[in-house]
């Protein structure tokens, strides 16, 4: 262990004998070779110029021989260098012996004992440490032999001093000497191979930063600050039009691209994102986005060509306008429909003062039924159409008329101080009806029911007025057609004051169970089931989930509600995937929930959980909130798409969707609200407002579910429309998930939903 320890401490282990670099013995040597030979050159002309004895005779033929012998070595070792360094050995061997025994010159015994004390540090350059160990044995013969001749007093020193210092030059020459070179022959070999691993790493990265760089799947650029390009991929001379990427490497870039704002400095490539155009092709539209500053101080410009984006926005801005006329206004009359009346209303309150008064009306004519039978159905959209004209011929042009739907029309009225006595407002309305209706030359008498109901400036929208006038429609008779809202009616909110207590209750108390509907495909094989929230009293009677949603969202109840549902149908999936049952289930959630910090920690969390979470659990957007235009839904639906989650848009075109929401809300899935379905397929109009929506879902890459299907025909429509998927009471009602789970999930089983 002992021996070893030496070994690894004076670096002479097997490894680090090692022969190194042939071009640094080569060199070594021939400094060796060519000071050798220019000493014994000299020592040569010497020996001959002053030769007048036999000893001197002797030097001068021993010099000529050594001197042609160099020659001959240094020859040699251009091509063997090994050879020519034992040559030398030997040289300095025999040399060194014929030195050291000519005992008459102090001189010659002290330069034959240096020549024979050198000879293993000579030869630890040129071969191994082994040899030089040999060499060095050999070599106590030599001091053997010179401490015998110091006996003799061969030099003036005190012979303890002498024995001393030739024992001290022998341990300096033949072990420290070849030790130390041999351990700054293994730094320099270790230093050389780690070199030698920098200089391939750095080249290997340096390899595939270049390959980075050129397959980074974007034209992609380098440039400094002045604008200069630097580097370059292929993309982007492909993207510039350039034919030669030499062309682009040093040029600026202002030479190729121009900024479309004036406002934007000119040093354009500075900023985050800036849009271009090519200065080749002004066609071509080229946003440049900045990724990162380099250590270098340079740029690293990202090119995205938005020729064909440009012209897709304004394909869909035009399919919007379309789509925007064709849901505002009725396509009959010409009037305003449902949501444009309401928020022409809504308009109109809030540009109002406070002492603004006014009352809605809805009017529905009473025996449109029975005129539809009778005349078909082209003349009774002639008589609907008679009837718009001359209410609107008959009305002041402060009034906003619509179209609700059917035979429905709306109107708001603003009133002076005459008409707030509901006689003389009556007088006013019977005033506007037609009485009778001109028909192919017959006389058409006309019957009206009319619900109305007074704005009392308490902050009423058009959605509570035409609520109130539905109300007070309900109580129109024949003998009294006009009917106003009683105020004693509003004890109904007392009522939901009730249920929101009870409400309360039961979502502490986890009452409220999920339903399950199925949404089918066109050959009515289940494709996936929307989870419906549904609350059974204590009476066993059931709380409509338009109602005690809409409370639950009134009072802030809505995320603790999603929170209950959620955790139970994820509960159930988990079920499914471990019998295999891949059927997804669409979750419907509304802005309050996702904007719940609490609840989307929850929702993340179990997507943690559960990997498979987001191949079985569709988020269903309502988008008929309003803080569904807030950035943060944005960003955390973008959030949930990014783990797997199908985005669904729910209720699709009844409220604050749009084509910007579109492009905000990572959505794969549209759903066309039962509104635009149920009056399929007599209603031209709703035909066109489907087709053209089922087109530009299409051509978002979306799929289309469309929702409210009660009949056949219906269902064989919208398949023809191209719609993917179905849903309606025509498939399926909503039932207890329970029935889908009971008996290991038979039920399930049994419809195919196993894969």
């Amino acid at each position: 262990m002992f021996v070893e320890y030496l070994k690894r401490f004076f670096l002479v282990n097997n490894q680090a004998l090692r022969s190194h670099n042939s071009a640094f013995e080569k060199s070594a040597l021939r400094i060796f070779l060519s000071f050798t030979l220019v000493v014994f050159a000299g020592l040569s002309i010497q020996s001959w110029l002053y030769c007048d004895m036999n000893e001197s005779l002797c030097y001068a033929v021993l010099s000529t021989l050594s001197f042609g012998v160099l020659c001959a070595l240094l020859y040699l070792s251009c091509t063997k260098t090994k050879l020519a360094a034992g040559g030398f050995c030997l040289l300095l061997f025999g040399i060194g012996l014929f030195f050291l025994f000519e005992e008459s010159e102090v001189v010659a015994f002290k330069f034959g004992i240096v020549s024979l004390y050198s000879l293993p540090l000579i030869i630890r350059l040129f071969f191994s440490f082994r040899h030089a160990l040999v060499a060095s044995l050999l070599n106590i013969g030599t001091l053997l032999y010179s401490i015998n001749l110091l006996n003799d007093n061969l030099v003036s020193l005190p012979f303890q001093v002498a024995i001393l210092l030739n024992i001290l030059v022998f341990g300096l020459l033949n072990v420290a000497l070849p030790l130390a070179v041999s351990r700054v022959l293994y730094a320099l070999e270790i230093n050389a191979q780690h070199m030698q691993k920098m200089y391939h790493r750095l080249n290997r990265n340096n390899l595939l930063y270049e390959e980075i760089f050129e397959h980074t799947g974007t034209p992609t650029l380098l440039c400094d600050k002045r604008g200069r390009i630097l580097r370059l991929n292929n993309q982007a001379g492909e993207l510039l039009s350039a034919k030669n990427k030499k062309r682009l490497e040093g040029s600026s870039i202002n030479k190729w691209l121009e900024p479309i704002s004036d406002s934007v400095n000119r040093f354009f490539w500075q900023s985050n994102a800036t849009e271009c155009l090519l200065k080749s092709d002004s066609k071509m539209s080229i946003e440049v986005h900045r990724s990162q500053l380099t250590n270098h101080g340079h740029y690293v410009l990202h090119l995205q060509n938005t020729t064909h984006l440009k012209a897709l926005t304004q394909e869909l801005e035009s399919t919007q306008l379309t789509n925007s006329r064709l849901s505002q206004l009725d396509l009959l009359t010409r009037l305003p429909n449902h949501f444009y009346f309401s928020k022409l209303v809504n308009e109109r309150l809030k540009s109002q003062s406070n002492h603004f008064t006014g009352a809605m009306v809805i009017i529905k004519i009473s025996q449109f039924k029975l005129l539809n039978k009778q005349y078909g159905k082209d003349k009774s959209n002639r008589i609907i159409l008679n009837f718009a004209k001359s209410l609107q011929s008959r009305l002041s042009d402060q009034t906003i008329l619509a179209r609700l739907r059917g035979v429905k029309f709306a109107c708001f009225l603003p009133l002076g101080q005459t008409y707030l006595i509901q006689r003389n407002l009556s007088t006013l309305i019977n005033s506007a009806l037609p009485s009778q209706l001109r028909i192919d030359g017959h006389q058409l008498n006309m019957d009206y029911q009319v619900g109305v109901v007074y704005l009392n400036n308490d902050e009423s929208t058009a959605e509570d007025l035409l609520e109130h006038c539905e109300m007070a429609l309900e109580y129109s008779t024949s003998a009294d057609r006009i009917a106003y809202y009683d105020r004693e009616l509003e004890h109904n909110l007392m009522e939901e004051h009730q249920i929101g207590l009870k409400l309360v209750q039961a979502i502490q108390n986890n009452e409220i169970d999920i339903w399950l509907q199925p949404q089918v495909h066109s050959d009515g094989q289940i494709r996936s089931f929307e989870a419906l929230a549904r609350w059974r009293t204590d009476d066993g009677g059931f709380v409509s989930p338009v109602v005690f949603i809409k409370i639950a969202e009134d009072l802030g109840l809505l995320p603790k509600l999603a929170e209950n549902l959620l955790q139970e149908l994820v509960s159930i999936l988990a079920q499914w995937n471990d019998e295999h049952i891949q059927t997804p289930v669409a979750f419907n959630l509304a802005g309050q929930e996702l904007m719940n910090d609490a609840f989307f920690a929850l929702l993340m969390s179990l997507t943690a959980e559960h990997p498979w979470l987001g191949d079985m659990l569709e988020l269903e957007i309502t988008e008929t909130s309003p803080v569904m235009t807030n950035p943060l839904i944005h960003k955390r639906l973008r959030a949930l798409s990014s783990y797997g989650y199908s985005i669904a848009i729910d209720d699709f075109g009844t409220g604050q969707a749009s084509l910007g929401q579109l492009v905000d809300i990572p959505a794969n899935i549209l759903k066309i609200d039962r509104r635009f379905v149920s009056p399929l397929p007599q209603d031209v109009r709703h035909i066109d407002i489907v087709k053209s929506t089922i087109t530009l879902a299409k051509s978002l890459n979306m799929k289309v579910i469309a929702e409210g299907i009660e009949t056949k025909d219906q269902a064989t429509l919208l398949t023809s429309l191209g719609c993917d998927t179905l849903q309606g009471y025509y498939f399926g009602k909503p039932s207890p998930i329970e029935e889908w789970t009971e008996n290991s999930h038979e039920k399930a089983k049994e419809l195919r939903m196993v894969y």
